[in-house]
């Protein structure tokens, strides 16, 4: 697997997370680890995913409903099941909660690892297919610097503003709806988060036309959302 993919593992067995932590580190994967579906709200970033490893039996919300809130807001995110829940009625049931690849447990090494290589050809390439329709050059969004380069320079990003970005880029023809940028920043959908919402993207707005996109690089979609115009190349 040459691609560098961004991994959440989701599995409250403590030592069996830190092993997929460990296997996964290996090659050359960014991966964060967490015991339970309500530390995945509380942390940032988790809208910048390519991968989502999830166990099912998990304390709180199980991983069927994890799954689920995944898949509506971040549709091509790939979703691999590893759980010890064994009956086709089971696997039925991950399958239409959003899963790619349901794994039993015990699960090969090996096996996961093709896994995750098998998901991460579904996801879009680093370029939004805009580019072919640009004349400019693609936009480079570097994720970890939190920075964003165009023809004109550099803008520093902050977390929110990556995650926004990175998820209108990845979305089906670039577009999101309100609730889905919010539920991407971990905010409900309410009047003053609506008004929250209009200053974010004004402002990220100013930064991409700052480094050389076109002043429409990002417009409001009435009473639906909004959709990213410009090409951008994620690292």
């Amino acid at each position: 697997m040459s691609a560098r993919l961004n991994i959440l593992v989701v599995e409250d067995h403590d030592d069996l997370r830190e092993s997929l932590v460990e296997l996964l580190q290996t090659k050359g994967h960014q991966v964060l680890g967490l015991s339970c579906a309500e530390e995945v709200d509380d942390t940032q970033g988790a809208g910048l995913l390519d991968v989502l490893i999830v166990d099912l039996n998990l304390p709180g919300e199980d991983g069927f409903s994890l799954s689920q809130r995944f898949r509506s807001v971040h549709p091509l995110v790939g979703i691999i099941m590893v759980t010890a829940r064994h009956t086709i009625a089971d696997k039925v049931r991950g399958y239409d909660s959003g899963a790619d690849i349901y794994l039993s447990k015990p699960v090969n090494p090996d096996e996961l690892l093709a896994a995750v290589s098998a998901v991460s050809r579904k996801l879009p390439t680093h370029v939004t297919s805009l580019a072919s329709s640009s004349e400019k050059p693609p936009l480079s969004l570097h994720v970890m610097a939190l920075r964003l380069d165009g023809v004109l320079g550099s803008e520093k990003l902050s977390d929110a503003d990556v995650a926004m970005l990175t998820a209108l880029a990845r979305a089906p023809s670039h577009r999101l709806e309100l609730w889905q940028l919010l539920q991407v920043l971990g905010m409900r959908l309410d009047d003053s988060s609506k008004s929250s919402m209009e200053v974010r993207i004004v402002r990220l707005r100013k930064k991409l036309i700052a480094v050389g996109a076109d002043k429409n690089c990002i417009i409001n979609i009435r009473h639906v959302g909004y959709q990213l115009c410009v090409p951008i190349e994620i690292y």
